[in-house]
């Protein structure tokens, strides 16, 4: 009888390890996907501020804040004193992690319906905007866009 409890206290100690080992293996996952989903909506809401930032910029004073801007070009927020400025030299990685930027695009109209579309004349009150942020995690770089649209609302 001895033998067998030997045996027992022997397969008891196995299942537990192994229920513990799976346990510590999940809990491992679920603090990896935490993380990365910490990291996500950093760069959201890094990507929200800056359509928040240019919105500030487009509400001062469109004609010198947005719309010398140049379509196509990659522009990096500084706060200077108590307002944003745009310039084209990346600054320091926000936390040390984030790299963001924006890029403005042309809009065009339907010169008949005054609808966006592909086609038709260049709408120089209404520009798309591209807010990207980037970062690297886990030896893998990702990146987060959010896209809207800002016009000139107070013919400034």
């Amino acid at each position: 009888m001895r033998g067998v409890s030997l045996i027992e206290v022997i397969i008891g100690a196995t299942i537990i390890s192994i229920i513990l080992l799976a346990l510590g293996s999940i809990a491992q996952f679920s603090i990896g996907v935490s993380k990365v989903s910490t990291e996500r909506l950093q760069a959201v809401f890094l990507a929200s501020e800056t359509i928040e930032a240019l919105k500030t910029m487009r509400d001062s004073n469109w004609t010198t804040r947005i719309a010398p801007l140049a379509a196509g070009t990659s522009y990096y927020l500084l706060f200077v004193g108590d307002h944003y400025e745009t310039t084209t030299v990346q600054p320091a990685l926000i936390d040390g992690k984030f790299n963001r930027y924006f890029i403005l695009e042309n809009v065009n109209r339907d010169p008949a319906t005054n609808d966006i579309s592909a086609s038709g004349t260049n709408d120089p009150d209404t520009k798309l905007v591209k807010a990207v942020v980037e970062w690297t995690s886990k030896s893998v770089i990702k990146t987060e866009t959010v896209k809207t649209y800002i016009m000139n609302i107070f013919n400034n």
